[in-house]
Formats: structure tokens, C-alpha cells, sequence
């Protein structure tokens, strides 16, 4: 529901049309993405990220599951690269293209 949120408001915001939109969640639904569900120990974990770190559940949620799949979290939000860089793998989009 993420990104249908997200490509909602990018129409919205007249950014994309609702044509584009509904092309963009048909190619999404072609892909294959890993689901993972957390425990209420690794929840409790994200409960903490957000509390050290000072950013919202979903943020510390991503930044969590980036760890503990032992992936580069990338992120264009400057806010949230500058809280965690320095206890996570984190880089700037503008870093990364």
C-alpha cells in the first residue's frame, strides 16, 4: 500500500499521470519483491532505532531491516541520512547516482 500511497499523490500532485500511475503499479506488480514480517522482538528493535535516532517507526523500520539483511540503506532524505549515518550503512541517493 506504500507505493499505491505514493504514486496516488504523485498524481496528485499532478507529478505523474493516473495513466502513468496505473502503468507504473502493473510493472511493480511483475516484479519480484522480498516480504519480510518482523517478530515483536525485531519490532521492539525498530522501536528503539526510532527512539535513539529520533525519526518516525516506518524510517527505523527501513533502517532496521537494511541492517539486518546487510544492506546499504540509500535514502534522499537528508534528515534521516544525517541521524543514521553514523551507526548504519547509510548513503545519500545524490551519493549513490
Amino acid at each position: 500500500m506504500e507505493v499505491t500511497n505514493a504514486l496516488w499523490k504523485a498524481v496528485k500532485l499532478k507529478r505523474l499521470s493516473k495513466e502513468d500511475s496505473q502503468e507504473a503499479l502493473k510493472t511493480l506488480g511483475d516484479t519480484t519483491i522480498a516480504l519480510y514480517e518482523l517478530d515483536w522482538p525485531q519490532t521492539s528493535e525498530v522501536l528503539d532505532i526510532a527512539f535513539k535516532l529520533d525519526i518516525a517507526i516506518y524510517d527505523a523500520a527501513y533502517v532496521f531491516l537494511s541492517d539486518k539483511i546487510s544492506a546499504q540503506f540509500i535514502t534522499s532524505d537528508t534528515k534521516l541520512y544525517e541521524k543514521a549515518k553514523g551507526q548504519f550503512r547509510v548513503l545519500h541517493l545524490k551519493d549513490y547516482v
